[in-house]
C-alpha cells in the first residue's frame, strides 16, 4: 500500500448516493481504490472500494471512538479525514490529512428544518478548531476557504493545499437529448438555512411581478422529499406554487438533462465553500446567475452574473434583466463553457498527482521517525 505505507480514509459519506463531500473523495482518491483503505461502519459495502466496516452508524461516535481504534488496528500512517472534522485521538506518529470544504457552520444563520443538520452544525463547532490544529496538511476546494482558514483561523498558508472540485468528464460531452424551446429556470437548493431557498422563492414571485405574463417555470432539485410540504406552502402563501415543481434526487443523467434544457440557472445560497452546481450549470452551457458572496464568485468568474442573496428585488431583477436578454444569454452560455475547463478533471487530477506525491513523501518520513532507535 503506496509502497510500505498503509494510508487509509473515512469512506462512509461515498457510498450510496452521494454528492458534495462523497464526489470530492472519490476524486482524490481516484486511482487509489484498491490500494488505500476505506473505513466504514458495520454492514456497510461498496465492491468499487477497498474496505474495513465496523463500528458505529451514529456519526459523532463512528468519528470518535470507532474510527480511533480501526486507525490503530490496521496500523495506518496516514488517515484522510474528508468532511470537515476528524478523530481527535490519533497516534502522533500518524500523518492526518483534514479536507475542509467549507466555515458555513460558524455563519450567524436561523436553526435548519432539520434536526439532524442542526445536531451536525454543533458537532462541526466542537471539532473543527481543534481538528485544524492537529492536521498535519489541509486540503480545501477554494481560495476562500484558504483565506478563511488563514485569517481567521491562524493556519499557516503553506500547511493548505488548494484543491477545487471537478465533474466527471461525461458533464463535458455534449447531452444526447434535445433542448427544450423555451426552457425553465432551474435552481439547485436544499433545506439547510445557508442555500437561501425561502427567499429565493419569494424572489421567483417577484420576478412573475416584474415580467407578467409569460414567464418561466422554476424547477427546484435538491431538497429532501420531507421537506417539500413546507416549502410548497411558503410558494403558495406567495402565490406561486402552482408555478414551481420540487424534484426528487435525480441521477447524473437526468440532472444533465434539467442543466442542459434550463433557459437559467440560479443558485441563490448565502454562503458556499465551493458552489458545484455552478460547474455542472456551465459546462451544460446554461446561463448562470449566483449569490455576490463566498466562493461563488471565483467558481463563476465573468461567465456568471450575480446578485445580493439578501435581498428578494435584486435577485428577482437579476433574473429578470438576464432572461429578457438573448445575446446575454448566449454570451454567458459561451463564457461559461470556457470558465468551467479550468476544472475539468484532467487538470485537477494533476495537482492530485502532485499532492499525494508530497503527502506520501511526508508521511513516509513521518513513519521513519516513528521507529525507536536501538543503541
Amino acid at each position: 500500500m503506496s509502497g510500505s505505507l498503509r494510508v487509509a480514509y473515512d469512506a462512509r459519506l461515498s457510498l450510496g448516493r452521494y454528492r458534495g463531500m462523497g464526489q470530492f473523495l472519490r476524486m482524490l482518491i481516484a486511482g487509489h481504490e484498491r490500494e488505500f483503505l476505506g473505513f466504514c461502519a458495520a454492514g456497510e459495502q461498496d465492491s468499487s472500494l477497498r474496505l474495513v466496516a465496523s463500528g458505529h452508524r451514529f456519526y459523532p461516535l463512528w468519528e470518535q471512538v470507532s474510527l480511533p481504534k480501526l486507525i490503530d488496528r490496521e496500523r495506518v500512517d496516514l488517515f484522510l479525514a474528508p468532511y470537515n472534522t476528524a478523530p481527535l485521538r490519533l497516534p502522533a506518529h500518524v500523518v492526518l490529512v483534514l479536507v475542509v470544504h467549507d466555515f458555513i457552520y460558524f455563519e450567524p444563520l436561523p436553526l435548519s428544518r432539520s434536526i439532524y443538520q442542526n445536531f451536525g452544525r454543533l458537532y462541526r463547532r466542537a471539532i473543527v478548531p481543534r481538528a485544524l490544529q492537529r492536521a498535519d496538511v489541509i486540503v480545501t476546494v477554494s481560495h476562500y476557504t484558504e483565506e478563511q482558514m488563514v485569517r481567521h483561523w491562524g493556519v499557516a498558508r503553506q500547511k493548505i493545499q488548494v484543491i477545487p472540485n471537478s465533474l466527471e468528464a461525461q458533464w463535458f460531452t455534449p447531452t444526447p437529448m434535445p433542448r427544450i424551446a423555451g426552457g425553465y429556470i432551474f435552481m439547485v437548493s436544499g433545506e439547510a438555512p445557508s442555500k437561501n431557498l425561502a427567499r429565493a422563492i419569494a424572489a421567483y414571485a417577484r420576478y412573475r411581478e416584474l415580467c407578467g405574463e409569460p414567464s418561466l417555470l422554476l424547477k427546484i432539485a435538491g431538497v429532501k422529499v420531507q421537506f417539500h410540504s413546507g416549502f410548497r406552502a411558503l410558494a403558495k402563501r406567495v402565490g406561486v406554487a402552482d408555478y414551481i415543481e420540487f424534484l426528487e434526487y435525480l441521477p447524473t443523467d437526468q440532472m444533465r438533462h434539467l442543466y442542459s434544457n434550463a433557459a437559467l440557472f440560479v443558485l441563490p445560497s448565502l454562503v458556499e465553500g465551493f458552489g458545484i452546481p455552478v460547474l455542472e450549470a456551465m459546462a451544460s452551457g446554461t446561463p448562470v446567475v449566483a449569490s455576490r458572496s463566498a466562493s461563488l464568485l471565483e467558481v463563476g468568474g465573468a461567465a456568471a452574473r450575480y446578485f445580493d442573496p439578501h435581498s428578494i428585488e435584486d435577485i428577482a431583477k437579476t433574473m429578470r434583466d438576464v432572461l429578457a436578454n438573448p445575446a446575454l444569454l448566449l454570451e454567458m452560455s459561451e463564457l461559461g463553457r470556457h470558465q468551467v475547463r479550468g476544472f475539468h478533471p484532467d487538470i485537477v487530477s494533476e495537482t492530485v498527482r502532485r499532492f499525494w506525491h508530497s503527502c506520501l513523501g511526508r508521511a513516509s518520513e513521518s513513519a521513519i521517525d516513528s521507529i525507536p532507535v536501538v543503541p
